[in-house]
């Protein structure tokens, strides 16, 4: 209903700016196209769109007090475009960064990089959007779905009438430069909470190690249940070295590699303290699975786990964990990725060479995690 009320108000904005219109878009020949994209402009906005003045995104986020906040009034942030979801690391989301801070914003579409380039400036009213977290990370977005299953404060606008309601365009200026950040500027973002300096943030740490640990967790059969309350179809790869994994993710095909090489085999089914055996000798049925939680697993009841993960096989993201000093860095990559399945450099792995990352940093559970906007031979220079 909500998305509904959206759409209707997003027409009528729509009718109310036609007298502007002839004002803004140049005269159209019978050569040229009458949907040429036109860049909004500060004065374009005052005119049109109600524009009073900005709020800067470190001020939107100090609204949030640790519970979704759905914004109300005249209140508009911009910043520069710092993603880009061309190699896949980055999926329906844009991250825009002003001087004060990053955002993401959960814009419900891929091939975004189609519409919004890097450096080019975004504006957003945010009336009528959430602010919330997601284990921590801040993003704007649409509310939450009212759903006894949902684990996320808020949803994407994936509504091409809404996200024209909210988001506009500007001009094309020069990509950011990222921002050199040391450990004491992480450790301060992560005392800080929600409200972090870096968080949505393109910076760059120099000097990482690789920390020979990873952690990724899978869904056995992701077509059913896989909420934290269901360990039964869940298998954590954590605390333990890095499970054999040399690539920065696993794709369909990595995946299934690396689990026909046996890499997993002594991998445990199961979350909290709910554990239900090894992947390679575990199934539902001598899991001790029963009623509707067992037949969901039909006909498979009988089959291992590690052959239920081939069956249903997917993309996977992995993160591998590297040191800044003495502070744990997440490098976090889509399975989706381009580049997923990329060899870690093994000067890298074995700890001879260190290295200087660059991309966009966020908070996951406490912990900084870094997002790769460009493929590892950019985005990963070894020292």
């Amino acid at each position: 209903m909500k998305k509904l009320f959206l759409a209707f108000a997003a027409l009528v904005a729509l009718i109310s700016c036609q007298d502007l219109k002839e004002e803004w878009q140049p005269v159209v020949s019978d050569n040229e196209d009458p949907e040429e994209f036109i860049p909004y402009t500060e004065a374009r906005l005052k005119a049109c769109k109600g524009l009073e003045s900005f709020t800067t995104i470190q001020d939107l986020k100090a609204m949030y007090k640790n519970k979704p906040l759905e914004i109300s009034g005249n209140i508009w942030i911009r910043g520069q475009v710092i993603s880009s979801d061309v190699t896949g690391n980055v999926y329906r989301e844009l991250y825009i960064q002003d001087k004060t801070g990053g955002i993401d914003l959960k814009l419900g579409k891929s091939s975004l990089y189609s519409e919004f380039s890097l450096g080019q400036w975004v504006y957003v009213h945010c009336d009528g959007l959430t602010l919330g977290a997601y284990n921590g990370m801040p993003q704007l977005g649409l509310e939450a779905d009212k759903t006894s299953t949902n684990e996320y404060e808020t949803s994407y606008i994936d509504l091409q009438v809404i996200i024209d309601q909210h988001v506009y365009r500007g001009v094309q200026a020069d990509p950011l430069e990222p921002i050199e950040v040391t450990e004491e500027d992480v450790k301060a973002s992560l005392a800080a909470g929600f409200t972090g300096e870096l968080w949505g943030k393109l910076v760059t740490v120099k000097g990482v190690s690789y920390g020979d640990q990873i952690f990724a967790l899978f869904y056995p059969n992701s077509n059913l249940p896989h909420k934290s309350s269901n360990p039964e179809n869940r298998v954590f790869l954590s605390d333990n070295g890095t499970w054999g994994i040399t690539t920065w993710a696993c794709s369909k095909t990595g995946y299934v590699r690396y689990l026909e090489n046996r890499c997993w085999d002594e991998a445990v089914v199961g979350s909290g303290n709910t554990k239900y055996g090894e992947i390679a000798r575990t199934t539902p049925r001598s899991a001790g699975l029963s009623g509707t939680t067992l037949q969901n697993f039909s006909p498979y009841e009988d089959t291992t786990y590690k052959d239920i993960m081939i069956q249903f096989a997917t993309a996977n993201y992995v993160s591998h964990y590297f040191k800044l000093g003495s502070t744990d860095i997440q490098v976090r990559t889509s399975g989706y990725a381009k580049f997923a399945d990329t060899e870690l450099d093994p000067a890298l792995r074995d700890g001879s060479k260190t290295a200087d990352i660059t991309g966009i940093m966020t908070i996951y559970s406490g912990a900084a995690q870094f997002t790769l906007v460009d493929d590892p031979s950019v985005s990963v220079v070894l020292n």
